[in-house]
């Protein structure tokens, strides 16, 4: 259990309406005194935020084991002030994945000018092989984030477990210094009971209990409340499957994580922007009326053709003002539900009966009539693709929302086939790990598991232009050259 903890070795993280979660000081037995994090709820069903379910969460957590899932040290409840209340402790993990994305280090690109120290020389071919160096880098940091992110899904996703986060996003990925992926946040999470079976055949009502759950959950009288974002109704999480903003209550919860993946991936590779300290930043795609004038960008990375750039300096902005990096997101959520749907149609197209077959089928399609507009081209978007894929040797398949094309070697491709509108055919996390883009040698924390699953004949490499992955992590933050 927890020792008694003071006000000096507290720290309030996050407090919404669902929970509290708080940094304390403190010696989870039989550990040593560390930092540690403590989520807490209320039990009382007409205090707690439906759907979300401390209850639920620790005990799917507590049946979990995986290297890229958050592990639960000790659990309590308690009654103080009249009131039943559930607390779990967690390891304290500082960097999440939203950290890495908000850095300009973490590109491909090198940012030229006075808002970022590159360190490259005058000497051309110096400043060319750093820009090279700084591709490799960000290449490797990205494969290693997605294949782990990819694991963490296919176990959850798989026979034994049949669990569907349904809020998949950068806050929620954490990564350990020496950049080991940890997925937490399972408060919505949905198992589905009917096709879960564990190793000695049981079905899912045999393996563990749902009769405790603040809000149990069956199909079809599934959540649709999911996945969010913000406890402002005039934002809606960018991440969010577009199958949930027309009011389905019977879905393929599995199919969200896919979305939401693919949202996630995709960011990597969307712009950063530099924005005021001032000024309450929400990206997306179409939510800045300029993103679109290549003279407001200051990059020495070439952008796509009639695309935004990797960096991207406002004019407005008035000299000496405090300012920081923000990464857009691909789909825009700052206009809430309606907004975000209509900024998923603008990138992948009107549904129609060809791309999604079922679409007329969602309890609110009928609801509002959209424009019909096409899909554009994704790769315009994602000025931070690889060089490989500047060429224009690889196909966009941003028009494409089946799973029938070959696979090719880019992040592009693995991208695509996430976002697409059937949920059937999106990709599935286990088969995501075979793709080519994940094939070859893979940056891995020390003493990974899996290695043997790498795709072809790719190894663990334990460093990359003499760096080992919490090493690379490390400079991207600007934290020193060293490992944290």
């Amino acid at each position: 259990m927890c020792s008694k903890e003071n006000d000096s070795s507290y720290e309030m993280i996050e407090e919404g309406p669902a929970s509290k979660v708080s940094r304390i000081w403190a010696a989870i037995s039989p550990h040593p005194v560390q930092w540690v994090v403590v989520k807490s709820a209320t039990l009382v069903r007409r205090f707690s935020k439906e759907p979300h379910d401390i209850v639920k969460e620790l005990r799917v957590l507590s049946g979990l084991d995986h290297p890229n899932i958050i592990d639960v040290l000790s659990d309590a409840e308690d009654t103080e002030w009249g009131t039943r209340t559930l607390h779990f402790w967690m390891p304290h993990i500082p960097i999440a994945l939203s950290d890495l994305l908000a850095s300009p280090r973490f590109s491909p690109h090198t940012l030229s000018g006075t808002y970022l120290d590159t360190g490259s020389d005058d000497n051309s071919r110096e400043s060319s092989r750093t820009s090279i160096a700084q591709k490799i880098m960000f290449t490797a940091v990205a494969r290693s984030v997605v294949y782990q992110l990819l694991h963490a899904l296919a176990y959850l996703h798989g026979p034994a477990n049949r669990i569907a986060h349904r809020d998949i996003k950068p806050a929620n990925i954490l990564l350990t210094p020496d950049g080991c992926v940890k997925l937490i946040d399972f408060g919505i999470a949905w198992r589905d009971r009917g096709k879960l079976a564990n190793e000695e055949g049981k079905e899912g009502d045999e393996v563990d209990s749902e009769e405790d759950d603040l809000w149990p959950e069956e199909r079809p009288k599934m959540y649709f409340e999911v996945s969010t974002g913000p406890a402002d109704e005039s934002t809606c999480s960018p991440y969010r499957a577009p199958e949930l903003l027309f009011g389905t209550r019977d879905y393929d919860a599995f199919a969200l994580d896919l979305w939401s993946t693919g949202a996630t991936l995709a960011e990597f590779f969307t712009p950063l922007r530099l924005v005021s300290d001032e000024e309450e930043y929400f990206g997306g795609y179409g939510f800045h009326e300029e993103e679109e004038d290549d003279e407001d960008a200051d990059t020495e990375g070439e952008g796509k053709d009639k695309g935004l750039q990797p960096f991207i300096v406002p004019r407005n902005l008035a000299p000496g003002t405090e300012t920081h990096w923000e990464r857009d997101t691909l789909f825009n959520g700052t206009r809430g539900e309606l907004g975000l749907v209509w900024s998923i149609f603008k990138i992948r197209g009107t549904p129609t009966k060809d791309t999604w077959p079922a679409f007329e089928s969602l309890p609110g399609a009928k609801g509002v009539e959209f424009t019909v507009v096409p899909s554009v081209r994704l790769a315009a978007l994602l000025p931070s693709l690889s060089w490989e894929e500047d060429e224009g040797n690889e196909k966009d398949l941003g028009d494409v929302h089946s799973s029938t094309e070959p696979q090719r070697a880019s992040a592009l491709d693995l991208i695509t086939r996430f976002l697409l509108y059937p949920p059937e055919k999106r990709m599935s996390a286990e088969t995501a790990l075979q793709h080519p883009w994940l094939e070859g040698n893979m940056l891995l924390p020390d003493k990974y598991p899996f290695l043997d699953s790498l795709v072809g004949t790719g190894t663990g490499a334990g460093e990359v232009e003499g760096r080992t992955l919490g090493g690379l992590l490390s400079r991207i933050l600007g934290r020193g050259d060293g490992d944290m």
